[in-house]
């Protein structure tokens, strides 16, 4: 749900499309939406008549505590041990941590501050090794967070004592009906009674004033799943374990806490080996902390032969994985990072090598884990900021703000266009495919085989707008972050070169009419809900240098639009050797990174189309020392994507639609033209949205093209 909040002054009006929006006396209002959309119109009046409209974008941010988070693991038991706590402490005094994790419930099922709740007294699980609420009030005096970690459905007294009560439906079993034997017991995540005996405790501890309820174990045990019974399951494990934070989250929604869930590594890429997937399970909470332990990666996982030897290495790229799973979603990343040895000793410089790549990932919070909780203090520099008990929540440094646009006219025939409106007889197919539309210049001098002139790119517009196509960009696309309207298709708009024709901004700082973005925003005026979206893709001068290219590059990225990279000379790169092509890809996103400090390219426009001898080049790279990728790639020709859903569909080669002239004319030339009108012929092949990106609808016998590990979310539609 979406609540929008803001004043008017008294006696004004407000409406959203046809509906009037309530004021109070005071010109107050709230707006709350079931759905939330990527962008809301208003158009205000004020008393006097005057009239304005806005286009407000909506980003959805996580609630973070007000400083970044450096924590450590710590027991029950070590808490409650002078010399082990006295270390903490120390910790503490020297700034090296501003945040500590405390067990409420281990893996033994043991919850060491005796909790109040009858289950567990009853079963012997609550036990008297630590006082949570003193603890809580002595590390709050000293501004540091207290996070409660509550081990879920690895439970062995839970599951062992429901077994022997005749509550076999609390524990996971084998098919033949016997308890499951792995972990010493595992609960049934699918149990009422389960999901209520975890939900309990978490709230009690939030009672007495931890800061973070941080659940762990929120997973099936591992294994083939056949070797698994899970009694009163309905759907997947994967939906069981979202189902599960989001009935904590309306448990937990009175009490100034925040939630978050420890998850596999390998989750980001196999949702279904534990049950854990991401965007699920990331819409449900505060923040999702994955155990990215090098010593547990096999060879080769990310491209590293040897991970426990490279912990930079293999901890950047997997932190780069969820960081894009959980953008969208309302969730930050926070990394549990390894401070033990297993396998190869770990000191300071292994510690902090992972600090650094999580940092370099877009990662600044960290948990250590050490089971021993012996921790590395030389590892630790001493900046961790105190107090840290406050929240915050603000939006990123690149979220796009509101903008006002013209006010559609309202004497004689009326300009405004009622709302695409989804193509009948077509139910959700998000297997189908999704138009990319590759465009250069326009002008209205039409040059290039490639270029439009603008009547030619507002008849485009026109025509997506009224066969029901929405505008996405090309990271919507290659992070499967797929969210439009039920019943529409998305349709990526590219933009290459980065020319005049496509950006300039007259002196008052708008758009000229009759570039490619000023002709978006005009027809978003007359469109209702239209939401103008694109990826520009930038070379060394963007938009010919005749005014500042920072200024326009961050111009875009304010007002919704992505940037990616289309290499720094636009020279061909199968032409070219491997250290030039990542010198020219290097230096091509230097160009965006330098405009816009610590925005992520998401994606590669190959000049001309030509891939380089080494392909894997064009989608992550390093050049002295800069690193660039993964990216999704971007072709030349010549037909629609695959869903991002199917198997068919591969990020690092990534088709497009050239523009067309004019309406087809009969030859097969694989255009705009051609292409659409085959759609039009064979609409059961396009995409068509569900409404809910958390699912992904479709045909029964599409079954086999659906990616395995997004079965999950898969939703067959009779």
């Amino acid at each position: 749900t979406l609540t929008l909040r803001g004043t008017l002054e008294p006696g004004g009006r407000l409406r959203r499309g046809p509906s009037a929006i309530e004021l109070d006396e005071t010109g107050a209002f709230v707006l709350r939406l079931t759905q939330v959309p990527r962008a809301i119109v208003l158009d205000a009046r004020d008393r006097a008549g005057n009239t304005s409209r806005w286009r407000v974008p909506v980003t959805v941010v996580p609630r973070r505590p007000s400083k970044p988070i450096r924590a450590v693991h710590v027991t029950a038991y070590a808490w409650a041990d002078e010399t082990l706590r006295a270390g903490i402490m120390e910790l503490i005094r020297e700034r090296r941590i501003n945040a500590v994790e405390l067990d409420l419930k281990d893996e033994a099922g043991e919850a060491g501050w005796n909790p109040s709740v009858p289950l567990a007294r009853r079963m012997g699980s609550a036990l008297d090794v630590y006082d949570l609420e003193r603890s809580v009030a002595e590390l709050h005096e000293r501004g540091v967070r207290v996070i409660g970690r509550l081990v879920c459905f690895r439970d062995p007294i839970h599951a062992a004592a429901a077994w022997r009560a005749g509550r076999r439906s609390e524990v996971v079993q084998t098919p033949g009906g016997e308890p499951y034997a792995g972990y010493g017991g595992f609960t049934n995540f699918a149990s009422p009674a389960v999901r209520k005996y975890n939900i309990d405790i978490a709230v009690e501890a939030a009672k007495l004033g931890v800061d973070e309820i941080l659940y762990d174990y929120v997973r099936r045990p591992d294994g083939p799943i056949d070797s698994m019974a899970f009694p009163g399951l309905r759907g997947t494990p994967e939906r069981a374990m979202a189902d599960f934070l989001a009935q904590s989250r309306v448990a937990l929604a009175p009490y100034d806490v925040l939630v978050g869930a420890s998850v596999f590594g390998v989750a980001a890429t196999r949702p279904t080996e534990v049950a854990q997937d991401i965007p699920a399970m990331a819409r449900q909470v505060d923040y999702i902390a994955p155990m990215l332990y090098p010593s547990h990666w096999g060879p080769g996982e990310y491209g590293v032969d040897d991970p426990n030897g490279s912990p930079y290495e293999i901890v950047k790229r997997s932190s780069r994985d969820f960081v894009k799973q959980v953008r969208g979603a309302g969730a930050r990343v926070v990394n549990w990072l390894q401070d033990f040895s297993y396998g190869r000793d770990y000191g300071p410089d292994e510690v902090r090598a992972q600090i650094r790549a999580s940092r370099d990932a877009g990662v600044d919070e960290f948990l250590l884990w050490d089971a021993a909780v012996n921790y590395t203090a030389d590892a630790l520099a001493p900046t961790a900021a105190l107090p840290a008990l406050g929240l915050s929540t603000a939006l990123p440094k690149h979220a796009p703000w509101p903008v006002r646009i013209a006010t559609p006219k309202t004497e004689g025939k009326a300009t405004t266009k009622e709302a695409a409106r989804p193509l009948p007889g077509l139910p959700p197919n998000e297997l189908g495919e999704i138009p990319v539309v590759m465009h250069h210049m326009v002008r209205p001098d039409r040059v290039g085989e490639y270029d439009q002139t603008p009547r030619e790119f507002r008849a485009e517009l026109e025509l997506l707008w009224r066969k029901g196509y929405v505008p996405v960009g090309v990271g919507d696309l290659g992070a499967r972050r797929i969210d439009v309207p039920k019943g529409l298709t998305p349709v990526v708009m590219t933009f290459d070169d980065s020319t005049i024709y496509q950006l300039t901004l007259k002196p008052n700082g708008e758009p000229k009419p009759d570039t490619a973005v000023g002709i978006m925003l005009a027809f978003a005026k007359t469109h209702p809900s239209f939401v103008p979206a694109g990826t520009f893709y930038v070379n060394r001068e963007p938009f010919g240098g005749t005014e500042s290219p920072a200024k326009l590059l961050r111009w875009l990225v304010r007002n919704g639009f992505e940037l990616g990279n289309h290499t720094h000379d636009h020279l061909p790169l199968g032409d070219l050797s491997d250290e030039e092509v990542q010198r020219q890809i290097a230096t091509g996103a230097e160009v965006i990174e330098q405009a816009v400090p610590g925005y992520e390219i998401e994606s590669l426009s190959l000049p001309l189309g030509a891939t380089p001898r080494n392909s894997k080049l064009a989608v992550r790279g390093t050049w002295k020392g800069r690193s660039y990728g993964p990216y999704a790639v971007m072709l030349v020709g010549a037909n629609p994507a695959p869903s991002p859903f199917s198997r068919a569909f591969r990020p690092e080669a990534i088709p497009r639609i050239r523009t067309s002239h004019a309406s087809w004319n009969g030859e097969a030339d694989y255009a705009f033209a051609y292409w659409f009108r085959e759609l039009d012929r064979h609409p059961e092949a396009r995409f068509v949205s569900d409404g809910d990106p958390a699912t992904i609808s479709h045909r029964e016998e599409d079954s086999d093209e659906l990616q395995p590990r997004l079965r999950a979310r898969a939703r067959v539609i009779d």
